[in-house]
């Protein structure tokens, strides 16, 4: 299967700290330039096991997880229900500090867009 025959679709660890409202945020802003590179984006919240959209088959999806830390919950939930992630961005490997429960600030969303998107186009 190549990418054209495939739906992409992001999954996000959605977090409480700053990192993890980033990897949200950021899908959020991909999605909004880029409408025609994302199909589907499922943000991992939570205790709960994530479950797959309704009608997709996991042989033709493109996965990309954007995890806020190396804690990797959305990588994690991502497998746990057999999604297995074509790429894998970290927020604190694309430089963003974790700092508890802060907001996060516009150009730490920025670095973790471009980075999802530069994946996306590979």
């Amino acid at each position: 299967m190549n990418n054209a025959e495939s739906l992409i679709v992001l999954v996000t660890c959605s977090g409480l700290s700053n990192t993890g409202k980033c990897t949200t945020r950021a899908a959020v802003m991909l999605r909004q330039r880029n409408p025609e590179l994302v199909d589907y984006h499922i943000a991992a919240l939570g205790e709960k096991a994530m479950a797959m959209p309704e009608g997709l088959d996991a042989d033709y999806l493109r996965v990309i997880v954007i995890d806020g830390c190396e804690d990797f919950c959305g990588r994690k939930k991502a497998e746990q229900c057999g999604l297995v992630p074509a790429c894998h961005v970290v927020a604190t490997a694309c430089g963003v500090v974790k700092s508890g429960m802060d907001e996060p600030v516009f150009r730490d969303i920025e670095v973790v867009c471009r980075a999802a998107e530069t994946e996306l186009r590979r």
